[in-house]
């Protein structure tokens, strides 16, 4: 299992920036890019839903940080299947739009990767908007391709 130490963070290449796993104490520097991915949400929102994910060992989020900036951060899940055999999915990810193509998305997708191959997982799938043609670009780029398109339903319950 993936159990890096917390105070071991990755660095992105030549830009001072650490990835690191995220904690309760990173709702706040998360606000913001949760908003720039599409889905406004508040502080209490984020915190909520943070450690709901961080008190599973099924999941994980890493974050990249300049000092206490956080710039981006991915959040990546085991996802088991009747179908399919275990796989990671890659639930979110987000860079700060003012530091975008200066690897931090790279760095973030590669430690989504490592996790996933820690966990002995074989294989990685996320998905993307149909209108986010940058990221199917960035996507395509780090060797992930397109298998296929479908609909997303949903009821309130």
């Amino acid at each position: 299992m993936d159990r890096a130490p917390e105070t071991a963070p990755t660095a992105v290449s030549g830009a001072g920036i650490a990835l690191r796993r995220a904690r309760s104490e990173d709702a706040a520097g998360l606000v913001d890019l949760v908003g720039q991915l599409g889905y406004p949400s508040s502080e209490v929102e984020v915190a909520r839903r943070l450690d709901r994910v961080l008190a599973r060992d099924d999941q994980a989020v890493f974050l990249a940080a300049d000092g206490e900036r956080t710039l981006g951060w991915v959040h990546v899940l085991e996802v088991s299947t009747l179908a399919t055999d275990p796989c990671a999915l890659i639930s979110g990810l987000v860079v700060e739009s003012a530091v975008r193509r200066r690897g931090v998305g790279r760095a973030l997708v590669e430690r989504a990767e490592q996790w996933a191959r820690s966990r002995g997982l074989s294989g990685i799938r996320l998905r993307s908007r149909v209108t986010r043609a940058e990221a199917h670009a960035f996507y395509r780029c780090l060797g992930y391709q397109p298998v296929k398109q479908q609909l997303q339903f949903r009821k309130e319950l």
